[in-house]
């Protein structure tokens, strides 16, 4: 069977739409989006998912769906950027090359406890890496380029201001650097 006659069905060409404009979004916000009953939405995704024109993953607590299959580190870049707080941390950091831990709790507001949860996540995950400097911990991007390549091709779909921003200032001191004097 094709792609073309399985998305024949509306309900299916509906929630493909969502998934290719959000690669990575998960079951839950995908429900909310469609509106649709969970038991709908999944009897859908398992037959696309078995017809391999959508692909299901799991990480942690999230089912995750894309439309193709991305390399394993652009996943975990994708799946922690889709959550809101992991990243406003990624993009401050990103935006100013480097971020002490009482900079990112000024700048974010969140409870300590919080905040030390992400940046574990996000430093045992490998998208940011720790440096211990006296007694305080300086954290940076570990691979800027794949995180600004998946920032750019999926910016659209995060719709937030600060990626704009963390792109443009990453972007300007970037060119600035590259520029021959």
């Amino acid at each position: 069977m094709f792609k073309d006659e399985i998305l024949e069905n509306e309900k299916r060409r509906n929630i493909y739409a969502i998934i290719e404009a959000n690669p990575g979004i998960y079951l839950r916000e995908l429900q909310r989006i469609l509106n649709m009953p969970l038991a709908t939405l999944e009897y859908h995704l398992s037959y696309m998912t078995r017809k391999k024109i959508v692909f299901g993953e799991t990480d942690g607590h999230y089912r995750r769906y894309y439309v193709k299959p991305l390399e394993p580190e652009d996943k975990k870049v994708l799946a922690a950027l889709r959550q809101k707080r992991m990243r406003e941390i990624v993009l401050i950091i990103l935006a100013n090359k480097k971020a002490k831990y009482q900079f990112l709790s000024d700048q974010l507001k969140v409870p300590h406890s919080t905040l030390s949860f992400y940046l574990k996540y996000l430093v045992d995950h490998n998208i940011l890496a720790r440096d211990k400097i006296g007694y305080e911990n300086l954290y940076t991007v570990q691979d800027e380029d794949r995180v600004a390549k998946i920032l750019m091709a999926y910016k659209s779909s995060f719709l937030d201001k600060l990626v704009d921003k963390a792109l443009n200032t990453w972007m300007e001191t970037r060119f600035h650097k590259e520029k021959p004097q």
